[in-house]
């Protein structure tokens, strides 16, 4: 059975034996602030829904989703189970819920049943992000050639933003209670740019690009290093492809270590 959650008080034991085992513990919980932001806060959130799936009256299941109407969009907030038919009543009552959404789900790699769930509905799955977390101080060295974003390079930064994600360069610019920008100018154009949440303890470094006749030329690390110093005092983490090496080296360069047991992989599915 599987109904509607406006409080989740009644579930709190459940919610911390899932998240104390390593192969179903959610990443996106992994925190206080997470625990709070994408599930036990969510019910007063007009724009999520909180579900729980039971059997004879016990909980096996509690799913946040963020869900815009207005866009067909779906995203797994936070997801908790230990039954595959937890998951297959979930998906189950989404695809008749809410028909021709997509669908995005991000959950532990070690998470087999939800990931066998996904698959079985021909879902698309991105590689294995590889979570780093900022753990060491390096020294600030200033490039004048990164500056925060202005009006003036809106169209240079729209044509460089990737645009398979839901937080588009429209999106991003649009939230700017969420996101922080900082651009690299190179010759008076923009050749690079980072995204940056700013409004937690530990912010996401949640994307970053440099164009490729502008490569190897530091301004990766140079946007990197402002990035992390426009942010002090507060927290960064990021994730990167777990087979990106050079990635890796780079943040790793930069006072950043790996956060065994916290990768993550979303998965995409029209519904």
């Amino acid at each position: 059975m599987l109904k509607d959650l406006h409080t989740l008080s009644p579930y709190l034991d459940f919610i911390h034996a899932c998240s104390a085992d390593p192969d179903y513990r959610d990443p996106m919980l992994l925190t206080e602030q997470q625990l709070h932001r994408n599930l036990l806060d969510a019910p007063e959130n007009p724009n999520t829904r909180v579900l729980g799936t039971f059997e004879n009256d016990t909980v096996t299941g509690v799913f946040a989703l963020l869900v815009l109407e207005d866009e067909k969009y779906l995203e797994l907030l936070a997801g908790l189970s230990r039954s595959a038919a937890a998951y297959d009543e979930l998906l189950a009552h989404l695809r008749s819920a809410c028909p021709g959404y997509q669908a995005d789900f991000v959950y532990n790699p070690r998470n087999r049943l939800l990931q066998e769930a996904l698959a079985a509905l021909g879902a698309e799955f991105e590689p294995e992000q590889q979570k780093l977390v900022l753990c060491r101080a390096v020294p600030y060295v200033p490039d004048a050639r990164i500056v925060p974003y202005r009006p003036e390079y809106r169209a240079q930064y729209l044509a460089l933003h990737t645009g398979d994600r839901y937080w588009t360069g429209e999106r991003v610019l649009a939230a700017p209670e969420i996101f922080r920008v900082l651009l690299a100018i190179e010759d008076g154009e923009a050749a690079g740019y980072i995204d940056l949440t700013h409004n937690s303890a530990e912010n996401e470094l949640y994307d970053l690009f440099v164009r490729k006749e502008s490569r190897r030329r530091g301004l990766g690390r140079a946007l990197l290093s402002a990035a992390v110093q426009e942010n002090r005092p507060n927290g960064m983490a990021l994730l990167v492809d777990i087979d990106n090496e050079a990635a890796i080296a780079l943040y790793e360069s930069q006072g950043f270590d790996r956060a065994e047991g916290e990768n993550n992989i979303t998965a995409h599915i029209c519904l």
